[in-house]
């Protein structure tokens, strides 16, 4: 008994041992199994990375570094007065040409009207002096007839003195060969005695006469100086006169103070009977349909990036649903830091390289932003698509290169010459 008690002692270890070892094949196997797993996956992994760099990262830059911005209309006052209206509030909409605030025009009215006084004053006086240089002239040719006249009357009296003086001498000759009486030599001496004054007083005539011509071309040289011989909108007093009105009527018209474009009214610097002055800033104005969007990317990403790649970006007002689509604009000259108030200076001892940003102009189409406006400054996300590589890598989009201009004071400065034309034809026929 004893002895198989031993035997079955002895043979338990042996059968347990079994189990164990099966138990350690199939962790390891499981083990095995994991790890293949998890390397499986890091391969897939890396294979997927680098095909997502290589097809689509490496084409892409993106950055945070974003802002909206626009050409904020500032509005100041064009002259001076009290504010008497205001029709616009913070963030209404205008349109171009909208009354914006409205100065008191009393002072401008009256002196519009003094302008238009000086201007008529002006144009009769020219006129009138017009006028005398017409008489002037008129005279010149009446002195030129009475001038023309006394030649001919001492061209007669020359004749006459001529015969008279021819006459005596043969009379006299006559007289001496005893053919004609004492008397009939007398008779033809006091006809020559005659011609002779006859001619000394048509020679003083014409001399006269000459000489009064000589005072009426004067005369009328000094009058047609000073009408200069020119229409009279262009004598000196009456331009004069003309730019004064002009002068005060545009500054009647800007006591009306316009919105130059369309947009959103920012906050308001007057207030309802507050005296401005020209310069004073009124208000301003965001064109919100004209938004550009500056984003700023790192050097290291400048290279691959071209005017005219295609553009998509989010704002973080809307999130990601809503994505805005544009391009590439244009590049900065310079840095950020370059152009900011004060540059950085690293010719120091502790100078530390940072990475520099460079502003890139995004133009935004203008589509979505009817819809979901931006308002200026707001933050975005910009992701360009490099893929394009044909475009400069400095320049300017056409879309972004056009000239801000407004016509709201092209109608003030027609009226101005309107009321100019008006006052000259209504003074010049009187």
């Amino acid at each position: 008994m004893n002895d198989s008690k031993t035997a079955t002692s002895l043979s338990e270890p042996s059968s347990l041992s079994e189990p164990a070892k099966t138990s350690d094949v199939v962790l390891a196997r499981r083990r095995a199994r994991a790890l293949t797993f998890i390397a499986l996956v890091v391969v897939l992994a890396a294979v997927a990375f680098i095909a997502w760099w290589w097809l689509i990262a490496r084409w892409r830059a993106t950055t945070d570094d974003a802002y909206t911005g626009a050409d904020m209309a500032q509005i100041s006052a064009l002259t001076s007065g009290m504010v008497k209206a205001i029709y616009v509030q913070t963030g209404q909409q205008v349109q171009q040409g909208d009354v914006l605030v409205e100065l008191d025009d009393s002072d401008a009215r009256i002196a519009l009207a003094q302008a238009e006084a000086n201007l008529a004053k002006a144009v009769r006086g020219v006129r009138g002096l017009a006028s005398s240089a017409l008489a002037a002239q008129a005279g010149v040719t009446q002195h030129q007839s009475d001038t023309e006249a006394a030649r001919a009357q001492l061209q007669a009296a020359e004749t006459a003195l001529a015969k008279a003086q021819s006459d005596l001498a043969r009379q006299t000759d006559l007289a001496d060969q005893g053919f004609v009486s004492k008397e009939t030599l007398i008779s033809f001496r006091a006809i020559a005695q005659t011609a002779q004054a006859n001619r000394d007083a048509a020679g003083s005539a014409l001399a006269a006469a000459l000489a009064s011509t000589g005072q009426a071309r004067e005369q009328a040289r000094a009058a047609q100086a000073q009408v200069n011989g020119g229409p009279i909108p262009t004598q000196p007093d009456v331009a004069l006169a003309a730019a004064s009105v002009r002068q005060a009527a545009l500054a009647l018209a800007r006591t009306r103070v316009l919105a130059p474009v369309d947009g959103v009214a920012g906050p308001r610097d007057v207030q309802l009977g507050e005296r401005v002055a020209p310069g004073t800033p009124i208000m301003s104005i965001a064109p919100l349909s004209q938004v550009w969007v500056d984003a700023n990317f790192k050097e290291t990403e400048l290279a691959a990036l071209r005017v005219g790649q295609p553009v998509t970006l989010t704002a973080d007002a809307f999130g990601s649903g809503v994505i805005y689509r544009g391009k590439v604009a244009g590049v900065s000259p310079a840095t950020g830091s370059i152009l900011s108030l004060l540059p950085a200076q690293n010719a120091t001892g502790n100078w530390i390289k940072v990475v520099q940003r460079v502003p890139v102009r995004i133009w935004l189409e203008p589509e979505l932003l009817a819809t979901y406006p931006l308002q200026v400054g707001l933050s975005m996300n910009v992701t360009v698509d490099l893929h394009d590589q044909s475009g400069p890598r400095l320049g300017l989009l056409p879309q972004a290169a056009q000239p801000a201009r407004t016509t709201i004071y092209d109608s003030a400065a027609r009226e101005a010459d309107a009321r100019v034309a008006a006052v000259i034809a209504a003074n010049v026929g009187r």
